[in-house]
């Protein structure tokens, strides 16, 4: 899976900031100077997870710095730990409270039930200095899906909340937050149907070991029983792939809906049906850009596109670089070259 560059930019200048070796994060990550504010280039979730780990390391504290107050290093793992051993996901929840509760002040926590909904907040001590809101990003990421994990199933997302103003690169937000955005709100946090804080845990220790150790890299992956119209679609563009893709009435009428509604549905979710056709052709070309050594017009191919040309142009338009130059600034083999 793959980031916005936006991502690995700001934290390459926190990391910077701090008097961290950013440029021997970035050669452990395998990614290559060049990508640094490289316009619309995406960036590997598992290389992104080794600058977030070699921060989390350099600093000794899982807010990265960016609180007035610091969270020691392990403390999420220890959380788990604790919050593993209920009976289900409500009191794993305000174990997990009460644990954060005695290790940090970088934030105060508490969970709501109200009606058939349930929210989850926190209250930041210093979202001043959090002006990139990484902190604030991985934080919500991280809670949801370590939620979602503990029950075997995705907490599905009703609205989030943030607060603070919709960032530069808020359709990010669309597969990072499937769910209503709340911005400006005063608090951060999410909210979603109470049935779910019922649901036994189903993981133990040995498996928390495993979640832990890829962690933060799945924090950027929604789970894999996500039942938003985003991700539904997106399972079903990426099996069209390399054909052509249905037009949008023969897709309402595959998920037995009218086209307004789902618009309307999409728009909800911060998408729309076009901006996900782009995404999954996006997100499939990176992946054979960065991780395998094919010929452009094989990439091409792959997504859809019998003309390089033609697949080249809406590239530069979905990234803001070529193909080829994306595949350079990765730190990709450039198969063309290699052949010469």
């Amino acid at each position: 899976m793959t980031a916005a560059n936006i991502f690995l930019s700001e934290l390459y200048r926190l990391a910077d900031r701090k008097g961290l070796d950013a440029q021997g994060l970035l050669s452990r990550a395998g990614i290559s100077p060049e990508a640094i504010n490289a316009p619309g280039v995406r960036v590997d979730t598992e290389k992104l997870a080794v600058i977030v780990q070699g921060i989390w390391d350099g600093v000794e504290d899982e807010a990265m710095g960016l609180s007035a107050s610091t969270i020691p290093r392990g403390s999420f793992h220890m959380m788990g730990t604790v919050a593993i051993g209920e009976r289900n996901l409500r009191q794993a929840l305000l174990m997990g409270i009460r644990f954060y509760a005695m290790v940090t002040d970088a934030f105060s926590m508490e969970l709501k039930e109200e009606g058939d909904q349930a929210i989850l907040k926190f209250h930041m001590v210093s979202p001043e200095l959090d002006k990139s809101h990484l902190f604030a990003e991985i934080n919500l990421m991280g809670w949801h899906r370590f939620a979602s994990w503990l029950i075997s199933e995705n907490v599905v997302l009703n609205v989030v909340y943030f607060d603070y103003a919709p960032p530069k690169y808020v359709s990010e937000y669309a597969y990072l937050f499937p769910g209503e955005h709340h911005f400006g709100a005063d608090f951060q946090g999410f909210s979603f149907h109470r049935k779910f804080l019922d649901h036994e845990i189903l993981r133990n220790k040995a498996a928390l070991k495993r979640f832990i150790k890829r962690c933060p890299n799945d924090f950027f992956i929604q789970p894999k029983t996500d039942f938003s119209l985003t991700s539904e679609l997106k399972r079903m563009l990426k099996k069209k792939l390399p054909d052509s893709f249905p037009v949008i009435d023969e897709v309402a009428d595959t998920l037995h809906m009218t086209r307004r509604t789902l618009i309307r549905k999409l728009s909800d979710e911060g998408t729309s049906y076009q901006k996900l056709k782009n995404l999954v052709r996006c997100d499939h070309a990176v992946y054979l850009l960065t991780k395998r050594t094919m010929p452009l017009a094989a990439v091409a191919e792959a997504v859809g596109f019998s003309d390089p040309a033609v697949f080249t142009r809406a590239f530069k338009a979905w990234t803001g670089v070529s193909p080829r130059d994306y595949r350079r600034t990765a730190g990709a083999p450039n198969t063309e070259e290699m052949q010469e």
